[in-house]
This record gives structure tokens, sequence and C-alpha cells, in this order.
């Protein structure tokens, strides 16, 4: 699913030797020719201004993942004032989208912080612990008809503050320089995002975002990039058929490069569906963690209750075609509501149930999908109506 905004593209097909994990599954005329080898089935982000989130997720033994949007489900709609620099996106099955402008820059700080302080380690940098990240969860700032207020998303952020980290997707909304205040606040981390799609009217500039974030982190947290966990460079686009393996490799290296130009030596990588990830493996080389979305409930052989068991199973893929790469689960959850599909049932108990049991299989290097509901998203049969209710909150 896309967390800044959702996305909706059409359906593809899963690669024989990976169970479907999001949206639709890449083709294999997207998928690179040096593939991994077979595996065996997983066990069981608006023309708005901003990006969206997401949701992916199919099991190998489970029928061809019928055409879902992702994460990405459609764009909210347009912000009233938001700044012409670029937008941003969240979640499985089938991966769709759309995208929006980007937001303001960051308030400058009354007084001059202190420079911020690198290391030459990703892995060191920005509070990446050897015990994994906490628990997360994801975050949009969106509502119909355009932003949350900044009273609105201060209130709903401070309601995550248990989360140990939160991801955003982009800058649309202002959100970095409040995510951060709320973080410092709370003493969380975060996992920014630069939205980018292959719609150039609707990205956000990789240089326009990264000096936000680098103004957000002298002014509000005195310089010290390590509140900045990891950052994305865009969020289920190859597995949309939005961008090849390779556009997503170079916007990888434009963001690093730009990163560290401001100070900033943490992880930086492309997020994507289990299956766009092990069928394009240049992806996870070049990004400093392998970055996935992985969504049991698209899955129609999956119950609520066995959702932790499928998306540790699609991990263990990921790390098979990506070896020496820690896998970090970017986006994972239920829907409340919605249109239930074989074994995959839509209710309040059954997203309680999955939680359960995704916490059960989870203590660290996953973040649940959604904080709350999103109610500018556009929902449709691939995404089987549910893109708006995967709040937890």
């Amino acid at each position: 699913m896309n967390g800044y905004g959702p996305e909706t593209t059409s359906p593809v097909t899963t690669p024989t030797s990976v169970a479907s994990s999001s949206r639709p599954v890449v083709p294999s005329s997207a998928v690179e020719s040096q593939a991994p080898p077979a595996t065996s089935a997983p066990a069981p982000a608006s023309t708005f201004q901003a990006p969206e989130p997401t949701v992916s997720s199919i099991p190998a033994s489970s029928p061809a993942p019928a055409p879902a949007p992702s994460s990405q489900a459609p764009a909210p709609p347009t912000p009233p004032t938001l700044p012409a620099q670029a937008p941003a996106s969240s979640s499985q099955t089938p991966a769709p989208q759309a995208v929006k402008p980007s937001p303001p820059p960051a308030p400058s700080a009354p007084s001059a912080p202190p420079a911020a302080q690198p290391s030459s380690d990703p892995q060191k940098e920005s509070g990446v612990s050897p015990n994994g990240f906490p628990l997360g969860v994801t975050y949009d700032p969106f509502k119909a008809g355009g932003c949350k207020t900044e009273d609105e998303i201060n209130s709903e952020l401070d309601k995550l503050k248990d989360f140990g980290i939160f991801r955003i997707y982009g800058m649309g909304c202002n959100i970095i320089p409040l995510a951060i205040q709320r973080a410092k606040a709370h003493d969380q981390n975060i996992m920014a995002g630069i939205y980018r799609s292959a719609d150039p009217n609707s990205n956000e500039n990789i240089d326009a975002v990264v000096s936000v974030l680098s103004n957000s982190v002298q002014n509000y947290a005195g310089g010290d990039w390590s509140i900045i966990s990891l950052v994305s460079v865009e969020n289920e686009k190859v597995n949309s058929q939005q961008m090849t393996a390779s556009d997503a490799v170079s916007i990888i290296q434009q963001a690093r490069t730009a990163l560290k130009k401001v100070g900033y030596n943490g992880p930086v990588g492309a997020v994507e569906t289990a299956p766009a990830t092990t069928g394009n493996p240049s992806i996870c080389r070049e990004s400093d963690m392998a970055l996935v979305n992985i969504h049991a409930w698209f899955d129609t052989n999956t119950k609520a209750e066995d959702a932790g068991t499928f998306v540790r199973g699609q991990v263990d893929l990921v790390k098979k075609a990506c070896p020496g790469k820690r896998v970090i689960v970017t986006e994972s959850g239920w829907p409340h509501q919605g249109d239930s599909h074989d074994q995959a049932v839509a209710s309040p108990d059954a997203q309680k149930a999955a939680l359960k049991s995704i916490r059960s299989k989870f203590q660290n290097d996953l973040f649940l999908f959604n904080g709350f509901d999103s109610l500018w998203k556009t929902d449709d049969a691939y995404t089987h109506n549910a893109e708006k209710y995967w709040g937890i909150m």
C-alpha cells in the first residue's frame, strides 16, 4: 500500500518461486534476468500534493493473485496550498496509486543549531540497533480534500508515542518538521521517505526533500541525524510497473549522494513488495537494507490469525534473494472493513487477530500499517474495497 496517498495499478503475475505478498505481482517482463533461484513457497503509500501508502502480499500456495491495487491506492485530492515540488506514496496485493505535489519547506530555526555529525557506517547511523528497529507504525497526513491541520497531525502523532519508530512517506503537508518535533518530544525515531514515481508531475524533488530534512534536523533535533533511522525513495513503483528496477537503483544512488552531502549516512533503500524484490535483486543489492511491504490480507488462503506466519514466510524468501541484507517489513497489517474474500475476512475482530499474529512473529523490524484510517483514498474491487480501512487506532 502507499504510505503517501493511495495508489492503484493493474495486477501482475507473481514469479513462480515467490508467493505474492502485496499488490499485483511484477510481470515476468519486468523481472531481471538474474532472478534468484526458486524457493519453496512461503510459510504460513492524490492528485494531492503528496505521496501515499500501499498494501502487498500473496503466498505461493495460493492461486494466481487476483489483480489487486497496491497500497498505492488512488491518490488523494490536491491540497489547497502545497508547493510545486513533488509528491509522495503504501501496502500489498495489486499495486496501484496516485501521486501529489510537494509540501512547504520546514521553518528555519531562530538560532544556528550545532552542525550535524555524520558517521561512516549506515548501520550505526540514525539509531540502527543490532537488535533491530523497535516495532513501528506508518502514518500519512492526508484527509479527504487535502491535508490534516497541524493540530490534527500533532494530536495523531501523540497517540502513536508508544511506538519506538514511525514511518512517513514524503514531505507533503509539512509532515517532516512536524514529525521530527513530535518524535523528539517522545524519544522516537523516524523512517523518512522521498516520494518518487514515473510521472515527473507527481514526483518530489530529491534535493528539495533532503533540504527540508536537513533544516528540520538542524532546527528541531539539534543537528542530530540519529533521529532519522532510514530513508526510502519509492514505494512499490516497480511492483506497479510505474518504474523499472534500474530506475529504482538510480534513485537510490541519487538520494544517497544528496543525503550524504547534508550529513546523513544512514540506510537508504527502495520499498517494494516481496515478489518485486525477489524478482529484481538489483534493488536490494543497491539498498542498504531490503525494504518490503507484506500484507497477508491479499492472500485468499490466509486467515487473519495466520497473518504473522504468512509475513514471516515472505521475509524468509526475501532473505534468500538478498543474501547478507537485513530485511525490514515496511508495511504489514489487516483491514477492519472491506469485502472479505475466501479465507481473508475484513472485520474489527479479524484485524485484532491478524495484528496479534503479526506481533507474535515480529518484535522488531516491522511497521504496522496504518496508524489511522485513510478516508481520502479510493476503494475498488482490486483492493477488496478495504483501502481506506487499515487504521489500527
